[in-house]
C-alpha cells in the first residue's frame, strides 16, 4: 500500500469521524431541541385552541345577549305604542271593561276594583303616568289562573305587582295588585337647562 493512499485513508477517516461527531451532536443537541420546540409549539396550538373555543363560547352568549336585549326594546317600544294617551278616567274604563270582560268568560266574580292616583313617580325624563288598581275575584281555582292568563295577555300597558291566591267560604279569592301606565301629555321639563342669568 502507498504512502498517498494510506494518507487518503486516513484523511477519509478523520473525515468521516468528524462528521460521525457531528452527526453526534446533532443527535445530542439540534434533535431534543427541536423536539422540545415541537412539544412548545403543540402547547402553545392546544392552549390557542381552547383559547379561541372559550373566546367562540363567550361570543355566543354575548350575542344572545344582545339578541335578548333587541327583543325586549322591541316589546317595549310596541307597548309604549300601545299605551293610551287619553285621559285617567279612558285608562280605568279600559281596565275595567277588561277586568269585568274576563271574568264573566271566565266564570269568576269580581268582588272589588279600587283605582289609586295617578303617580309621575320614578318617570322623571319622560311624560308616563302610573296608576295603581287593585282588584279582588272570587271562584273556583281552575277558572283563576285562565282568567288571569288572559288579563295578562290583554295586550294593555300594565304589569302585575302582586297576586294572592286564598281559600274563602265564598271559595278561592284572587287579591291582586296592577300598576297601569299611560302617557299624561305634560312635555318633561329638560332637567340639564341651565338657568337664566338676570
Amino acid at each position: 500500500m502507498s504512502t498517498t493512499t494510506l494518507r487518503k485513508s486516513s484523511v477519509r477517516a478523520t473525515v468521516g469521524g468528524v462528521l460521525l461527531l457531528a452527526a453526534l451532536g446533532v443527535a445530542l443537541f439540534v434533535l431534543p431541541d427541536a423536539s422540545r420546540r415541537r412539544d412548545e409549539q403543540e402547547k402553545a396550538r392546544k392552549a390557542a385552541k381552547a383559547l379561541l373555543s372559550v373566546q367562540i363560547s363567550e361570543l355566543v352568549e354575548r350575542q344572545g345577549l344582545v339578541d335578548r336585549l333587541a327583543l325586549d326594546q322591541k316589546h317595549l317600544d310596541d307597548l309604549e305604542k300601545k299605551m293610551p294617551s287619553g285621559n285617567v278616567g279612558q285608562l280605568q274604563w279600559e281596565l275595567s271593561r277588561l277586568l269585568y270582560e274576563k271574568a264573566r268568560d271566565y266564570g269568576v266574580r269580581l268582588q272589588t276594583v279600587k283605582y289609586g292616583l295617578p303617580s309621575r313617580e320614578g318617570a322623571k325624563g319622560t311624560d308616563l303616568e302610573s296608576i295603581d288598581v287593585e282588584f279582588t275575584v272570587l271562584g273556583i281555582y281552575p277558572s283563576m289562573k285562565p282568567f288571569m292568563l288572559a288579563i295578562e295577555g290583554s295586550g294593555l300597558p300594565f304589569a302585575v305587582g302582586s297576586a294572592r291566591l286564598e281559600e274563602s267560604p265564598e271559595g278561592a279569592r284572587l287579591s291582586v295588585s296592577l300598576r297601569a301606565f299611560r302617557h299624561s301629555g305634560i312635555t318633561p321639563k329638560s332637567e340639564s337647562a341651565a338657568p337664566e342669568e338676570a
